[in-house]
Formats: C-alpha cells, sequence, structure tokens
C-alpha cells in the first residue's frame, strides 16, 4: 500500500512545482496540501475505506482547483504571471478525473459516486469523459433505469443527438421492459422531437413538401399570365412557347434538407406522413401494455390486468395532453381504439370516450359549450344502452364527480350554473 501511495504522490510533484513557480501558493500551503493528499491516498488505499473517503478526496481537489483558478485570474489580472497555460492549469481537473475513475472501479455500485463523477464532467464540458462513464456505468448496472434515462437525456438536450436517444431508450428498453418510467419517457421523448421539429420549421419560415409545390404552381401561374400579357400588340413575336424551367423534386426538397435534426423520416407535414403525427410515440404505446402485463404474476390478485391497463392508459393521455401544438384528438382516439378493442365493456373505458371532449377544455375555453354537449351526448348513449341499473348508477356519479372536480370551482357563475344544470339531467336520464 505505501508502495501505491508513494506512486500516486510523486505523480503530483510537477504540478506543485508549477504553482510554486508561479507563486499561486506558498511553501507552507504545499506542504499542507501534500499532507492532505497523503492522507487521503491511505484512507482509500487500506482496507477499511469507504465510498464516502473518495467523496471527500474529490471535494478537497474541486475546492483546492477553485481556489487556485481564482488566484490565477486575480494574478492575470494584476499581469504577475503569463497567459499561457502551464501544466497546473489543467492537472487538478486531471486528478479529480482519476479520483473518481477509481472510486468507481473499487465501488462500481454506489450511485452517489457515478452521480458526483458524471456532475463533474459535466460542469468541465469533458464530452469524452461523459460518454466513458455512461458506457461503463450501463454495462455494470444495466437495470438502473435512472441511468438510462440520464444518459438518454443528455444525448438529446445536451447533444441535439435524437438518433443517439432512441437507441439508448430501446437499449434501456430491452433490459428494462417492466419500467412503465422508461415507456412513458421514450414517448415523451419522441414527441418533443417531434414537437421541436414541427416549432422549427415555423420558427424559420420552412414550409412543407405539399405547400412548397402549391408555392411553386402559384408563382408558374402569375408569371405564365404575365408573359401572356406581354404578348399582346407586339407583332409577330411570340413567346408563349418559350419553355418556363420549374424546379425538380429535388430542388423542392432542398429546403426541407437544411432542417436541424431532419432526416428522410421526417420530410413532409403532419398530413402526410405518419411520423409528425405521433405514431413513433403510439407504437411505444401498443408495446408498453403487453410488455408491462407479462411481468404480472399469472393469478395475481394483487395486481389485475386490467387495473393496469388502465393505470398505464391515463399516464399516456397525461402524458399526451402536454402537447398541446401536436393532434392531440387523433393521439387520444388511437388510445380509445385501444382500449375499447381490450376492454370494450369496461365502464373506464366509457367513461374515457366520454370525457375526452372536455379533458383539456376549461372554463375560460371558447369551445366549452360545444365540448361538452358533445360529451354529454355520449354520455347519454352510452347510459341508454346499460341496461344493468347499478352500472349506470357508477358510470353517472363517475362522470358526475369528473365535471365537477374539472369544472365546478366558483371563479365564474354562469359557467357553475350550467355546469349544476347539466349534472342534473346526467342523474334523471
Amino acid at each position: 500500500m505505501a508502495e501505491k501511495v508513494r506512486y500516486f504522490l510523486e505523480q503530483s510533484v510537477p504540478e506543485l512545482e508549477d504553482l510554486k513557480n508561479k507563486g499561486l501558493f506558498d511553501k507552507n500551503e504545499l506542504t499542507m496540501i501534500m499532507r492532505r493528499r497523503t492522507d487521503f491516498e491511505h484512507r482509500i488505499q487500506g482496507r477499511g475505506s469507504k465510498p464516502r473517503d473518495y467523496l471527500k478526496y474529490s471535494e478537497f481537489e474541486i475546492n483546492l482547483d477553485k481556489l487556485r483558478s481564482k488566484r490565477r485570474a486575480r494574478y492575470l489580472k494584476a499581469g504577475m504571471i503569463e497567459k499561457k497555460a502551464t501544466l497546473s492549469d489543467w492537472a487538478g481537473v486531471r486528478r479529480i478525473m482519476f479520483i473518481f475513475d477509481r472510486a468507481t472501479r473499487r465501488y462500481p455500485g454506489d450511485l452517489e459516486i457515478w452521480a458526483q463523477y458524471l456532475r463533474f464532467a459535466k460542469s468541465c464540458d469533458a464530452i469524452k469523459v461523459i460518454y466513458k462513464v455512461y458506457s461503463r456505468l450501463l454495462q455494470l448496472q444495466p437495470r438502473n433505469v435512472d441511468a438510462w434515462l440520464s444518459a438518454a437525456k443528455y444525448e438529446f438536450e445536451n447533444n441535439a443527438n435524437a438518433k443517439g436517444a432512441r437507441v439508448l431508450f430501446q437499449k434501456g428498453l430491452r433490459l428494462n421492459p417492466e419500467s412503465l418510467e422508461l415507456w412513458l419517457s421514450y414517448a415523451q421523448f419522441e414527441l418533443t422531437y417531434i414537437s421541436r421539429l414541427l416549432a422549427r420549421r415555423k420558427v424559420l419560415g420552412l414550409i412543407t413538401e405539399k405547400q412548397q409545390q402549391e408555392e411553386f404552381d402559384h408563382e408558374n401561374s402569375k408569371l405564365q399570365k404575365a408573359i401572356d400579357k406581354s404578348t399582346v400588340g407586339e407583332g409577330d413575336e411570340d413567346i408563349n412557347n418559350d419553355k418556363i424551367d420549374l424546379p425538380d423534386d429535388e430542388e423542392m426538397k432542398a429546403e426541407l434538407n437544411h432542417l436541424p435534426e431532419a432526416d428522410l423520416n421526417m420530410l413532409g407535414n403532419p398530413e402526410t406522413n405518419p411520423a409528425l403525427r405521433g405514431d413513433v410515440a403510439l407504437t411505444v404505446f401498443d408495446l408498453c401494455i403487453p410488455a408491462i402485463l407479462e411481468t404480472i404474476p399469472k393469478g395475481s390478485t394483487v395486481i389485475l390486468a386490467s387495473d393496469k391497463t388502465f393505470e398505464i392508459v391515463e399516464k399516456f393521455l397525461n402524458l399526451f395532453d402536454k402537447f398541446a401544438d401536436l393532434n392531440r384528438d387523433y393521439l387520444y382516439a388511437h388510445v380509445l381504439a385501444y382500449l375499447q378493442n381490450l376492454q370494450p365493456q369496461d365502464l373506464r373505458t366509457y367513461l374515457i370516450d366520454i370525457s375526452l371532449p372536455v379533458r383539456t377544455t376549461t372554463t375560460k375555453s371558447d369551445n366549452l359549450s360545444e365540448s361538452l354537449q358533445l360529451s354529454v351526448n355520449k354520455f347519454i348513449a352510452y347510459k341508454s344502452k346499460m341496461k344493468d341499473l347499478q352500472e349506470k348508477d357508477t358510470l353517472t356519479n363517475l362522470y358526475v364527480n369528473q365535471l365537477s372536480n374539472q369544472f365546478l370551482n366558483g371563479d365564474d357563475e354562469n359557467v357553475d350554473k350550467l355546469l349544476k344544470a347539466i349534472i342534473k339531467k346526467c342523474r334523471t336520464i
């Protein structure tokens, strides 16, 4: 152990000499630094070492490097040292990384060490180190859902790499198919990607293929009319037969090819390209329910498959609610069709269908009356088909409670009167 300690301490001697030559630390301070490092090295090399010993060691080195950085900035301002970076300017960061690396190798199961390691690497914008850490972490802890989520989030939000994030989500789901959080995060990622892509097109003024073709046709028509007018009264000269070169399909798509993050699957518009409507997220939904239901023990009376199904459905519907810039009705309709095929006679399926028209409606919405009318009509249609009185009462109570919780808030007397009348009508039908 003593030899290892001595070896690691000797590696820091050139750094300390550089600090002394620059005048950033005096002799007593350097002696104290070496003494603290010696103490920490003995602690982490000993048999009784603990993860917190590594964390304290890294904390000491981080604070030391901050102090060095502040002193250097002050000396630079005063013109006391040169601007050119030397060994001590990067040795501190390298040492901290090395401490974290040793810690993760000795305690690969300690999540706090991994979290601190990643936090420091991200603060230094050390992209290669971050990738290396995530790679090792996911290999050592493939069942750690938080690690997959963190890696995918970094890839998408920091590196703007949607393809890389998608690969991470898919790999994570292969190893953790029972994780509802991972399924929901993957669906949210796909919807966020589409939402940002469409918003970027709108902000940049980029148009879709269909709109672009219409614009070219319109401009060509105007040009042809101008040519026709210019030929009147100009003798025998006729330019009507002059060929007007129109851009071909490849030229018309040129603008779309410059879209950030866009690929061939994302060209077109939501009307012509299902991927831009959210079909990838809907596929995630379709795969999520069977994958999670398979993890429920057969014959379990604690967790029922139907209850779990509706729990998943509600979470996905809540997720879709957040994307107002997408066609939420299309997303809702797919989920409803799935439920009607899987649980057609369940009262919860009826209630979801009934409440979809008012799902995102508030008391301030312009279409409040129309949405409520459509919802009530669906309720009446379902209730009239039901024969069991108890089921009728249950459906009525569920619907009335939902209307009350969503709209009866006392902010608008007219809305409250309308809702009370609707509730009374629902109970008396």
